[in-house]
């Protein structure tokens, strides 16, 4: 579809989409103030924010806010609404310690990375944890058992679970789908006058012929902000052959926080015409693994930085993109210099704008873009459903790979090689599937023949994958039936490997014959050094007790339990710590508490 196809009819609806959306944003801010009402404040100190809702992250949009807890633990966490505890999830990674609250209105909020809960919840955690004899629960208690008031202290915060320093994350989810909703509709007082900052444009050939300043391939253009616009930096020009799609690298930052943030919404225009636009509104978790394609992830493996696509895969089916013109691929109509505009949003309207030149030029050599996710593939008699929508199964000697249907984002030439040896440590060739820079949505199923494993080594198989650096890592996986199977959702090198190394104990604060009065908790830090930690139990004078486990900081920790433990005597403790293939290690100690 080319710009010049659109008459002047739709142009004038234009006008009326922006009147109707101009109005539908008074209205939303009249909302977002009745619904700040709402909801009381998860936290008592200055709502300064490290993370904003939607934000493009490895695998996953983030779900909700980062409140800033002034770099500590133990601030006090209040219910936003009347309501009901629905949901308690305790994992050593993930959201570690998570409160799930039901509200009569019709939403649920999510308090996670908490240290610890109020006093009644974590009687009642702990209980379920020694009942099931395990520190990783996910529990659904009786709506009746838990009634909470609004401002009512149900927690504390923390740096549980996969957080990377002290905050709250906090949710609002619609309680009948769960989809999270961005927190930032309800207010909660977090203030903003800053505009977002727009860093580099990538600009990508998009079909047959098509190329950018001469190359076939992606280019990064460095950006500059003059006065309170952005512009290409040095002046560089944009030539044009044939097709075109672009992306954007920018960030937000909110009042009062130094931090930089994800982005609200993003549109691009072509003169006039309104090309493609992406809100942070709401999404579904099912859908949030899209991230993948909603960011350049070649460039985003090798250079770890976000840029935020301008168009629309063919296989993504993100729900954030609320208007777009052929996917976001842009197609001249002639050979004059075309106005290209992108306006960058903050959720309280704060905007930067970037805009530059493209200049068509014709030209009647086709060639394949070499960019990939680009195009739809071309339909050829008895070829109608492409690769990315249907199960595509590879199979070569010593190897089956099953890539299932809705995987890929976009069609790709599959490729495969395999080692001439066997290298050491291994025992299988080394088989390369496809390319490590193409990302996967769904994970596929790799299995490699073991006729070269001994057979008093089936039980401690897996796969190994290669890094690009020669580094081995734990893919996962077990023997059965003369393969070693896995799943995986990334493409790269593989091959059979094992672990037979026990995992490693380390004592922090205790020893043989050691006087534990006056300590708190008995402390260790455990590693594994391949296949990873399968589980972790300790028993004192052959009861089992609670070890919490920080899997961040390789800790775990048993917090001396009157209600469970003697004083003032001497008690054995048995500690047993096995890795996924069945190899343990024990740590046994007298003491006295």
């Amino acid at each position: 579809m080319k710009i010049s196809d659109f008459p002047v009819y739709f142009k004038l609806s234009h006008r009326l989409l922006l009147f109707f959306a101009a109005i539908s944003l008074i209205g939303f801010s009249i909302s977002a103030q009745s619904l700040d009402a709402v909801f009381h404040r998860p936290m008592n100190i200055p709502p300064l924010l490290s993370a904003t809702f939607g934000e493009l992250r490895d695998g996953h949009l983030h779900s909700g806010i980062d409140y800033r807890t002034q770099g500590s633990i133990g601030h006090r966490i209040f219910a936003c609404e009347d309501g009901f505890v629905s949901r308690i999830s305790v994992s050593p990674s993930g959201y570690g310690k998570a409160l799930y609250i039901d509200h009569p209105n019709g939403y649920t909020t999510v308090y996670a990375h908490l240290d610890a809960f109020s006093e009644k919840i974590e009687a009642y955690v702990k209980a379920e944890q020694y009942r099931l004899e395990r520190f990783t629960v996910n529990l659904f208690p009786n709506e009746a058992l838990f009634s909470v008031k609004r401002g009512e202290i149900v927690g504390f915060s923390g740096n549980t679970g996969s957080s990377s320093g002290p905050h709250l994350h906090f949710e609002v989810r619609n309680t009948e789908t769960q989809d999270p909703i961005n927190p930032l509709k309800f207010g909660f007082g977090i203030g903003d006058n800053i505009p977002p900052t727009m860093r580099r444009l990538a600009v990508y050939p998009a079909g047959e012929g098509s190329t950018v300043n001469g190359s076939e391939t992606r280019i990064i253009l460095e950006l500059e902000k003059v006065g309170n616009t952005f512009r290409i930096a040095g002046g560089t020009k944009i030539d044009v052959v044939g097709d075109v799609a672009f992306g954007i690298e920018a960030y937000d930052m909110t009042s009062g926080s130094n931090i930089r943030c994800g982005l609200y919404r993003i549109r691009l225009s072509i003169d006039t015409l309104l090309m493609f636009s992406q809100t942070m509104d709401r999404f579904s978790f099912d859908e949030t693994r899209y991230v993948y394609s909603a960011l350049d992830y070649e460039y985003f493996i090798n250079n770890r930085t976000r840029i935020n696509r301008m168009y629309i895969q063919p296989n993504n089916q993100l729900s954030v993109y609320d208007q777009h013109v052929n996917r976001g691929i842009i197609s001249f109509p002639d050979t004059a210099s075309h106005r290209a505009t992108v306006v960058i949003s903050d959720f309280h309207g704060n905007d930067s704008r970037l805009n530059f030149d493209i200049n068509y030029i014709p030209s009647a050599v086709a060639k394949t873009s070499n960019t990939p996710g680009l195009l739809e593939p071309i339909s050829f008699t008895g070829i109608s459903t492409p690769m990315y929508k249907r199960e595509f199964v590879h199979r070569q000697h010593g190897i089956r790979v099953t890539i299932p249907a809705d995987a890929l984002y976009y069609e790709i030439e599959f490729t495969s090689n395999v080692s001439t040896t066997i290298p050491g440590g291994l025992f299988s060739k080394i088989y390369s599937i496809h390319n490590p820079n193409t990302p996967l949505h769904k994970a596929i199923t790799i299995e490699i023949d073991a006729e070269n494993l001994p057979s008093n080594l089936r039980e401690k198989a897996l796969i190994t994958q290669i890094g690009a650096n020669g580094r081995r890592s734990n893919a996962g996986g077990a023997y059965r039936d003369g393969v070693v199977s896995t799943t995986s959702r990334v493409f790269g090198q593989f091959a059979i490997g094992i672990d037979t190394v026990p995992p490693r104990i380390t004592p922090v604060n205790i020893r043989d014959g050691a006087n534990m009065r006056g300590v708190e908790s008995i402390r260790f830090t455990i590693s594994d050094n391949f296949s990873g930690i399968g589980s972790y139990n300790g028993w004192i004078n052959g009861e089992w007790v609670l070890f919490e486990y920080d899997a961040k900081n390789n800790l775990i920790f048993y917090r001396f339990d009157e209600a469970r433990l003697s004083r003032n005597a001497q008690h054995e403790l048995l500690l047993i710590v096995a890795d996924s293939k069945g190899n343990s290690s024990e740590f046994r100690a007298s003491f006295t508490w």
